[in-house]
């Protein structure tokens, strides 16, 4: 058994429990584990903190792991989004691709779109408030039907998400029109 295992087991952990405490990946941890990289000099302080400190601390650190974050985990997601024909603008529909880490958002669509933005836990009332910029190509449409023109258009997009548990839904709003959004977790980032 490796020095981490040990260090691990001592500590009652799993090694994906670990990698949740550091926030990476369970394959990094096991990387460590088995001795294929080396485990960072801060890996090694925050171990060496676990295992000296306060019980009362360590459990608080621990404590962590069984708590019910509503918040969004990192990682790779699929976004599906469409106006409806209710909305007086034919049914449009689009697909994108988004990768979501420590409260920033990055992504692009199928139609050549990108966009960026934020996210945070709104406490009070229990989703993931989203602020996102998007960047519409020349010539692109919004699937609230408006025409981007030749120059192209930059639109704030503003929605609350849920957890996705993998998949959440909302109605989002662009350009004073609303339309359905549903995020769906594919897997965790790469490390």
């Amino acid at each position: 058994m490796s020095g981490l295992k040990r260090v691990l087991d001592r500590l009652g952990l799993k090694q994906i429990e670990f990698a949740q405490l550091l926030d990476v990946s369970p394959r990094t941890v096991s990387l460590w584990a088995t001795g294929t990289v080396g485990i960072p000099g801060p890996v090694k302080a925050y171990l060496r903190m676990l295992q000296t400190c306060e019980p009362s601390r360590r459990a608080a650190e621990i404590a962590r792991l069984s708590t019910d974050q509503p918040g969004i985990d990192d990682g790779l997601y699929s976004l599906s989004y469409g106006a409806s024909v209710a909305d007086g603008v034919g049914a449009v529909t689009g697909d994108a691709v988004a990768l979501l880490k420590a409260g920033r958002i990055v992504g692009s669509d199928n139609g050549g779109g990108t966009f960026e933005g934020t996210y945070q836990f709104d406490t009070v009332r229990r989703t993931n408030h989203f602020r996102v910029w998007l960047r519409v190509p020349p010539a692109g449409e919004l699937v609230t039907g408006f025409a981007a023109g030749e120059a192209g258009v930059m639109v704030e997009v503003i929605a609350d998400l849920v957890r996705p548990g993998p998949v959440a839904s909302t109605v989002a709003e662009v350009a004073g029109r609303s339309f359905g959004v549903t995020l769906a977790y594919l897997g965790p980032l790469p490390s």
